[in-house]
């Protein structure tokens, strides 16, 4: 960021809705944006959570059906099964439920319809040092409504990642930005603890990367520091008192405002080598945000010294310099995985030590270094940080 100059882009999402219970205001939502028949998109472990009856009830005869065969990292296969699903129930409005994969999934069926296939396609393409290709997506897409059950943000955003052959395909149109978002902490209380720490984790590598984007500027700045303060405070909280609904909603608007900064800013090395590892391997997007993002702030370090004394005041780190400061930042935020029982290294998650070349070389091609502080020009400087983290 350089002066007074900066753009800043508004997160697409028309209308965030938070509060104990308001799924059941489901069907007026639909109706707001003009529809009548809505299909679900969801996942078969939110099919049997008590959530599910209340998006049911919600929604009342406009529920025209659910697919509930979302599988983590959105296979295109899964997107066309979903697609089909939509055309034979007739339905107008799409409603996900569930984390980044039952959003992700639902954004894939609006381009799959409104564009046609094959979906790789429209990747974005990225070729080192500075060239990105987004493909145009012109056509009008569904209208959407996200209920997350996580935190990882995906709701928030207008990108897609499916996968297809073990490479991640990242998508992007503004269009396909969810109208609106409701976050209900009953949701959240759905899902296992490890989830919900390493989804929180996912948005506070949001949030950190935002704030040392190279594209990053004062109002991502504003909105992605108060998402650490949240976070920092609250998610070890909600892991270790997961029924507890006011902590549980506090780390939602963390990882809403982690949402609302980071899509004008983007990312970094930390998102490009979680694209390339969840593509090729299948692990939890979530676990592998939660397991890079000390190394990939460690890494960053000598170019985001300003930037990591600001994370780590946010996290409650005082009484020194900027750059003990920095250095704390990173120690910090292993110390959290740590406390909530995530992996701290690669080799746990199954990543073989001789696939990190491969991963390097993959993560180059990620638009997401493009973003990233320290400039990034060959495999071996990727291979640094994996080899850190393995």
């Amino acid at each position: 960021m350089t002066g007074e100059s900066f753009e800043y882009s508004n997160p697409r999402v028309e209308r965030v809705i938070s509060g104990r219970g308001v799924i059941r205001r489901l069907g007026q939502e639909v109706e707001r944006l003009g529809g009548s028949r809505a299909l679900i998109v969801t996942s078969p472990s939110v099919v049997r959570s008590d959530i599910f009856n209340g998006l049911r009830e919600g929604l009342g005869s406009r529920c025209v059906g659910s697919f509930d065969r979302v599988r983590p990292h959105s296979p295109t296969e899964v997107i066309e099964e979903a697609a089909e699903e939509f055309r034979k129930s007739n339905a107008d409005v799409l409603v996900s439920v569930g984390g980044g994969s039952a959003i992700d999934t639902a954004k894939g069926v609006a381009v799959l319809l409104a564009e046609g296939g094959p979906l790789t396609r429209f990747g974005v393409r990225f070729t080192p040092p500075n060239r990105k290709e987004v493909p145009e997506l012109p056509r009008p897409k569904l209208p959407h409504l996200a209920i997350p059950t996580t935190l990882s943000g995906g709701e928030y955003s207008y990108s897609v990642g499916i996968t297809e052959g073990g490479k991640k395909y990242i998508l992007a149109d503004p269009k396909l930005a969810p109208r609106t978002v409701l976050l209900d902490p009953e949701a959240v209380r759905t899902v296992p603890s490890v989830l919900l720490a390493a989804s929180g984790m996912n948005a506070l590598a949001h949030c950190v990367e935002a704030i040392y984007s190279t594209h990053t500027q004062p109002i991502t700045q504003a909105l992605c520091l108060s998402g650490v303060r949240r976070l920092a405070s609250f998610l070890p909280q909600a892991v270790e008192h997961p029924k507890d609904l006011g902590v549980l909603g506090e780390v939602q608007m963390g990882a809403c405002l982690a949402g609302m900064g980071v899509y004008s800013s983007w990312t970094g090395i930390h998102h490009a080598v979680v694209h390339v590892i969840g593509g090729r391997f299948r692990i939890s997007h979530a676990s592998i945000h939660a397991l890079v993002l000390p190394y990939a702030m460690r890494w960053n370090l000598d170019a985001t010294v300003g930037a990591q004394a600001l994370i780590a005041r946010a996290m409650g780190i005082g009484d020194l310099d900027d750059k003990e400061a920095a250095s704390a930042a990173p120690e910090a935020v292993l110390e959290m995985n740590r406390r909530m029982g995530l992996p701290l290294k690669l080799r746990d998650l199954g990543v073989p030590r001789e696939a990190l070349s491969t991963l390097a070389e993959d993560a180059l091609g990620d638009f997401s270094v493009y973003t990233n502080p320290k400039p990034i020009s060959s495999p071996s400087q990727v291979q640094e940080l994996l080899e850190m983290a393995w």
